[in-house]
């Protein structure tokens, strides 16, 4: 067995979070959840009473910590991020002899063979094979105050400390046997500052929110347990909130600087609250956007109000459309295609009709200008001139897209979506893709010849904090040179044959009207990825101004955590408060929804695996499972690639996969068109399937039905 003392903490620090540095894993490998936990506290200046894992000798053991003594569990599986273990291992307290000690550390042993914890593993998809307890021999605190701290209330879901805690020991507060003390106890007040000021250096520490129990003795600050909080409830005043569309490698993908949303929330507010009253639909003011656990989320609440009253509209297919969590508590609204309600609607549907032919004239003439930055551009004028006028322009386009959808698949019930609006024109996201393909010599001179021209495209996510082609060149020089001679299949021989079986189908009196709506679709679809192209070469100059600000004021990346207005102000007062929240959610797998109807429970998904089917066609070969570009550029031709999400930034490597499944994403996002444009299977919105699925495991994937089927044959080693 592994023998580790621990010393008594030293003060806490204010400790800044390295990932890289957090703890040698040597220090503590198989030490349970508890103990691995409680050796990284420690090394980061955290205050912790000391303790032995495992002691092979337990009176040696006794005499370096002392009486009284505590003895806790530290299973394997205990304490992580998607189960808790909560309750379901016995700890003992205020041992005072060698046989007491002896016995507790037997009975935790024992404590895996418990039937609840048999129970437990199975509810939370643990196999029991994992399950193995380490023992945590520690000296034994005696305090005047002691509890628990959440560092996001697990009830409401707000991001503020809340504490319980009671005289003396925590035992029966845990157990549920005592009741906290009230709000206004003195001791209690004396020490809440310290308390949630240490809850949150620890969260900023771990990137995640936390469940902390403590012990205060001596008004000292004892940290004996942090685990992540495994399950948020919210409160049903919050409304309703999701992520659906900035997740998909854009601002919601992971958490969002204060200057990328401020940018973004400067235009989606006007284009979202613009477009509604345009419309006819806007009913009254609303907060488009927020931040919640360092990610923004849009008000989908508000926007199904509003969209509820075109004829036609379909809850379940929105949501499933943008990939939207549903909400089991209430039926899904419809609004049905009546007379009364076309009646009803008409000022709208007249509005529809407009907002459609202008979107489409001043999408297409944007695309016409070259956006090269002028002479003696200053920041302020780039964010309120080309830069606004583009982001709302696409934020509207992309609303454009989603009216057009719906319009034709209420018309069109039966038409198979997906192979409809494959073989788009040609996309900007891909044209470095086909150029390095054509070339007859990869040189490095060409290579960043192609490198300048698409500067402004991104590996890591939309977010201006990340480097673009043009900071990254060394990078994206190796990863275009991997690139295959050739990939995908041409998917206009699929999109060709589709429409025409469609239109068998059909009177004839209907031909015209599909092809009227099914080619005002296909055009909003390929209008919506050339302007995120052109928004991307807007972000990459805001990037290159702030970079330039950044260092002429000393502040380096610290200018990402203020907002732009902050920036033109040069107002410094919240970089470090900003920094602190980005911080403290960065290893935060947040919700998508979170809101009246919706929770957060962190356990990986069982059963069956389906997604949304997002680009027809079936295949079956070996999965790669990749988080990064980085690791996907790793990937060999022909593989299944298994990612959290594709976006432009994944277009380099997408040539070699032969299918796609990703977390999130819907029938409307950046992955599914541009694995329709690949001609590649694609299955979108598989929860935890980077989790599910392991490298190597060959699977047989259905990108029309949305089916993956796992098939027991092991790759060989040398593949």
């Amino acid at each position: 067995m592994m023998q580790r003392v621990e010393v008594d903490g030293a003060p806490v620090s204010d400790h800044r979070p390295d990932d890289n540095t957090i703890v040698d894993a040597n220090l503590n490998p198989c030490v349970g959840g508890k103990a691995a936990a409680l050796l990284k506290l420690q090394a980061a200046g955290f205050r912790v009473p000391a303790f032995v894992v495992s002691p092979d000798d337990v009176a040696a053991t006794i005499d370096q910590l002392g009486f009284p003594l505590a003895v806790r569990s530290s299973a394997t599986v205990e304490d992580g991020e998607e189960a808790s273990f909560a309750g379901q291992f016995r700890s003992f307290l205020n041992l005072e002899t060698e046989i007491e000690v002896k016995q507790a550390i037997a009975a935790c042993h024992a404590s895996v063979h418990d039937p609840e914890v048999r129970r437990y593993c199975l509810k939370h998809n643990v196999p029991l094979d994992k399950l193995r307890m380490e023992v945590i021999v520690q000296r034994m605190v005696a305090p005047e105050l002691a509890g628990v701290a959440f560092t996001v209330n697990p009830v409401s879901g707000d991001e503020e400390i809340t504490i319980e805690a009671v005289a003396g020991l925590s035992d029966d507060l845990l157990s549920g046997r005592a009741a906290a003390l009230s709000g206004d106890d003195p001791v209690l007040q004396k020490h809440r500052p310290e308390i949630a000021r240490v809850a949150h250096q620890i969260q900023r520490y771990f990137g995640t929110p936390q469940d902390i129990e403590f012990a205060v003795e001596n008004d000292r600050l004892w940290i004996l347990q942090a685990r992540p909080i495994t399950r948020i409830g919210f409160a049903k005043q919050r409304g309703q909130w999701t992520t659906a569309d900035f997740r998909d490698g854009g601002v919601s993908s992971t958490v969002c600087t204060p200057l990328m949303w401020s940018l973004y929330e400067l235009a989606w507010a006007h284009a979202l609250k613009g477009t509604l009253r345009e419309l006819k639909l806007f009913q009254r003011d609303f907060t488009t956007g927020k931040m919640f656990f360092g990610r923004p989320y849009w008000n989908l609440a508000a926007v199904k109000a509003a969209l509820a009253k075109l004829p036609g509209f379909d809850e379940r297919e929105f949501d499933r459309d943008l990939s939207v969590q549903v909400d089991e508590d209430h039926p899904a609204a419809v609004t049905s295609i009546t007379p009364r309600t076309v009646l009803q609607s008409i000022p709208t549907l007249l509005a529809v009709r407009r907002f459609l032919k202008q979107q489409r004239g001043a999408a297409e003439s944007l695309l016409l200008q070259t956006w090269h930055p002028p002479a003696r551009e200053t920041l302020q004028d780039l964010i309120h001139g080309d830069f606004f006028q583009v982001e709302q322009t696409y934020f509207r386009t992309i609303f454009a897209a989603s009216l057009a959808k719906m319009d034709f698949c209420s018309s069109f019930p039966d038409a198979d979506y997906g192979a409809l609006v494959a073989a788009l024109p040609p996309l900007r996201h891909v044209a470095p893709v086909r150029e390095v393909q054509s070339l007859d010599e990869r040189s490095p001179e060409r290579l960043q010849q192609i490198i300048d021209r698409y500067a402004h495209h991104y590996r890591c996510g939309l977010d201006i904090v990340f480097p673009r082609w043009g900071d990254d060149r060394q990078f994206v020089a190796e990863m275009l040179a991997q690139l295959p001679a050739c990939g995908g299949t041409d998917p206009q021989p699929a999109y060709v044959a589709a429409r025409a079986e469609t239109r068998g189908r059909l009177a004839v009196w209907k031909r015209r009207r599909f092809d009227r709506k099914l080619d005002r679709l296909r055009r909003f679809l390929w209008l919506r990825e050339e302007l995120r192209d052109v928004s991307n070469r807007l972000y990459y100059r805001i990037r290159q101004h702030v970079m330039q600000l950044g260092a002429e004021r000393g502040l380096g990346d610290s200018i990402f955590f203020q907002t732009f207005q902050e920036i033109l102000a040069d107002c410094r007062t919240n970089i470090e408060p900003n920094r602190e929240r980005y911080e403290s959610f960065r290893h935060f797998a947040a919700p998508n929804e979170i809101g009246s109807g919706f929770h957060f429970e962190a356990h990986t998904a069982t059963g069956a695996m389906s997604g949304i089917g997002a680009s027809p066609g079936s295949t079956t070969a070996f999965a790669f499972v990749a988080r990064s570009v980085e690791q996907a550029v790793k990937m060999p031709r022909g593989c299944i690639l298994v990612c959290p999400y594709t976006d432009p930034g994944w277009t380099a490597v997408l040539d070699r996969a032969a299918g796609v499944v990703t977390e999130t994403g819907g029938l409307l996002s950046h992955a599914a068109i541009l694995c329709r444009e690949y001609g590649i299977p694609a299955i979108l919105n598989v929860p935890d399937a980077t989790k599910r699925i392991v490298t190597n495991q060959c699977l047989t994937i259905d990108g029309g039905a949305g089916q993956i089927e796992t098939l027991p044959l092991p790759m060989k080693e040398d593949q």
